[in-house]
């Protein structure tokens, strides 16, 4: 596409999804050896953290060759922590933030029944589209400090719940059921609030693929499924959240998505020592 024709199409979407009336809810920053953690300020960080989620998510993860932006109606109505590189000054990580005290919008509604989880005690806080650049995902250092971001956002928020979709690189319905049958023998998913996926996000034929695993994985099994789950969603379970419903399938992406729900109350002790989660 020629670069001005370009240009217009990618301002013409960004005015249209109120990119650049975004204002932040909450202020926060966090300086931490060679990155910084802010809440994004401005509209043109809102814009570099979307370029950042359209290379991962769309030139990295589905192989396309153009460089652009991954926007929608929801980016201008909630918060984004972003990670700055300070050598390069760059932002090469991004998680979008949603507390349901400055908007009852919901992208996760958008894939799941969420009846049950707002029956939870609250406030709530959603979170989403998180992605890192590919050359800073060594190590635990960006994970661990969007962590210390997330709790510490939870503290001005006072927020009693997270909640989110953990998007996993599965392509099958077997894929996706040996994955949930392997967290649910692990007690990793949840037996209260349980959620569904909507019409459009469900998986065709997941219960039969399901009862075809029977009641016990073999340990190749085990094994395969466990190589599956992602460094965030294995951080998600490590500090005591619950998957809180069957897996949607997320056709844009072709990944599927598992609710993840962290309760404030259930947070492991390590967590909350850690981060300072004010209890």
């Amino acid at each position: 596409m020629i670069a001005w024709a370009k240009e217009i199409k990618e301002n013409t979407v960004l005015r249209w999804n109120g990119v650049y009336k975004f204002q932040p809810k909450i202020s926060l920053t966090i300086n931490s050896g060679s990155y910084l953690l802010k809440t994004a300020e401005t509209h043109e960080e809102l814009i570099e953290s979307c370029r950042l989620r359209h290379e991962v998510f769309f030139q990295e993860f589905q192989n396309l060759d153009e460089s652009g932006v991954d926007v929608d109606k929801f980016d201008s109505h909630f918060d984004h922590l972003i990670i700055i590189h300070k050598e390069t000054n760059k932002i090469i990580g991004t998680y979008r933030l949603n507390c349901s005290s400055y908007s009852n919008m919901s992208y996760t509604g958008l894939e799941f029944h969420l009846d049950e989880i707002f029956k939870i005690e609250g406030p709530h806080l959603e979170l989403g589209r998180a992605c890192i650049q590919k050359e800073h995902r060594k190590g635990a250092a960006v994970i661990s400090l969007l962590w210390r971001g997330i709790t510490e956002y939870m503290n001005i928020s006072g927020a009693n719940v997270l909640f989110g979709c953990s998007s996993v690189k599965i392509y099958s319905t077997k894929d996706a059921t040996l994955l949930y049958k392997y967290l649910t023998l692990k007690g990793f998913v949840s037996t209260e609030n349980i959620a569904s996926p909507t019409k459009n996000f469900q998986m065709p034929d997941f219960d039969l693929w399901y009862s075809s695993l029977g009641d016990q994985l073999t340990e190749k099994q085990s094994k395969e499924a466990e190589n599956l789950i992602p460094s965030l969603l294995k951080s998600y379970l490590k500090f005591g959240a619950k998957i809180s419903s069957v897996p949607a399938f997320d056709k844009d992406f072709n990944c599927i998505d598992v609710l993840t729900v962290l309760k404030k109350e259930d947070m492991t002790n390590s967590l909350a020592r850690r981060f300072q989660v004010v209890q």
